[in-house]
């Protein structure tokens, strides 16, 4: 604190702040500032971190594992990465590096793309044998794709589905992890836990909220680990760093695209709650960062494999939009099951993203007396059932949203559809009249 004097010689006891102070999140960290965290403070890493190391190359995984270690005991794992790592090791290992994934949407592309050529030439009577060369050059063109992508597949992994012991990452982070991972919430703490995180995700509050839509707890994921960092970091009163590939505006301060830092939200609460600075970077950072100020032996070429596995995350991330099979399967569905709201869906669209309630009276020839409350229900229920499966991702915006103002209090003015998803619904619509 600076004292002053204030005009009359009286001693003026307020605050003196600095350019930083509340602004915190806005400094760019110092060499020093990793330095001391790597040193003395709390380095955390997330799932998606832990994860990676299957997709990594050999010499990267055995990089990044070396990091770790040398981290001693400034490393630390909350409980719900621990369980997070559990529940979705099998899966990765199934197809670490996603060639299966793709090769199926790649099936699915085939087969829509297919049938729009199929349709559009029954339109313009072209000859069936037209027809079927156009059909067949795409069959090749995917054809030859997929096979290039299985060259990539690495599905050595499945052989550790039944014999962890066996696996060199759980090997290896047994040994680093041991006496560095937080015991697990008292099941009353759990459960108040999950239920503010669930009013958080709710209210939009970081971190967290772009995974709503997922089942069950799968929204809370996210503040249940940072619950934990914010009890540790308090703990030992020490800063900290969280390490993760998840690059979503949930977690990052964002300069275009770019993640330039932590939310403000959650540098001010790291402070409120630990007197403490929180500090974040991607893998790839923590590469770099510990081959310069721990001095770990770190190669471009694992620093390369890391970044491009990166960018595979931040493409997968950015797949947290509508895609047009999606779209489709939701609108298919819904024109059997609630014919009035896809109606409703593609006028909003062809009307540049919103529907005014007058329209959709007409629309669903509805009495004036009916409400519309519920009308976005059947839309969402389809929808949930496909994520359910895993056929759309839980990040996705809400297909068709209410739209409120101040001045129809409980009623809804009209309905929208996300920018994202508008190209799509018009392409289900009329393929040819979609934009290009």
């Amino acid at each position: 604190m600076t004292v002053t004097t204030a005009p009359g010689g009286q001693l003026d006891q307020r605050l003196s702040c600095g350019l930083f102070d509340g602004f915190e999140a806005f400094r760019t960290p110092s060499d020093d500032d990793f330095r001391f965290v790597f040193s003395a403070g709390l380095v955390v890493p997330d799932t998606n971190v832990l994860l990676n190391l299957y997709r990594y190359s050999s010499e990267a995984r055995d990089s990044l594992l070396s990091v770790l270690q040398n981290l001693g005991s400034s490393l630390w794992v909350p409980h719900q990465v621990i369980s997070e790592f559990w529940s979705v090791r099998d899966s990765v290992l199934r197809d670490p590096r996603g060639t299966l994934a793709l090769t199926t949407e790649l099936d699915k592309l085939q087969a829509r793309a297919e049938k729009m050529i199929s349709e559009w030439a029954r339109e313009r009577s072209l000859s069936p044998g037209t027809a079927e060369d156009l059909r067949a050059g795409i069959e090749a063109a995917f054809d030859a794709a997929i096979e290039r992508i299985g060259e990539f597949d690495d599905g050595g992994g499945t052989r550790y589905l039944e014999d962890s012991a066996g696996d060199p990452v759980v090997t290896a982070l047994a040994d680093i992890l041991a006496g560095k991972v937080g015991a697990k919430p008292t099941q009353d703490v759990l459960e108040a836990r999950i239920a503010t995180g669930h009013e958080r995700v709710a209210q939009e509050i970081p971190p967290g909220y772009k995974d709503k839509g997922k089942p069950g707890n799968g929204p809370v994921g996210d503040f249940l680990l940072w619950c934990e960092l914010l009890e540790e970091a308090k703990r030992r009163d020490c800063n900290a760093l969280f390490v993760t590939s998840d690059v979503k505006e949930d977690w990052w301060r964002r300069v275009g695209e770019a993640p330039r830092g932590p939310r403000p939200e959650l540098v001010r609460e790291m402070r409120q709650q630990t007197g403490r600075a929180l500090f974040m970077m991607q893998p790839d950072g923590l590469l770099e960062r510990a081959r310069s100020l721990l001095n770990v032996d770190v190669s471009e070429s694992s620093l390369e494999n890391v970044e491009r596995v990166q960018q595979f995350e931040v493409a997968k991330q950015a797949g947290d939009e509508w895609a047009a099979e999606a779209v489709a399967a939701v609108l298919d569905r819904l024109s059997e099951e609630a014919p009035v709201q896809a109606q409703v869906l593609r006028r909003a669209a062809e009307l540049g993203g919103f529907i005014n309630r007058d329209d959709v009276y007409r629309i669903g020839n509805y009495d004036s007396t009916r409400s519309l409350r519920g009308f976005t229900r059947p839309v969402r229920r389809i929808v949930q059932a496909f994520q359910d499966r895993g056929l759309i991702p839980g990040g996705v915006d809400d297909l068709l949203q209410a739209v409120y103002d101040d001045e129809t209090v409980g009623l809804a003015t009209g309905f929208s559809v996300p920018r994202s998803a508008l190209p799509l619904v018009l392409e289900w619509a009329d393929p040819q009249d979609a934009p290009a």
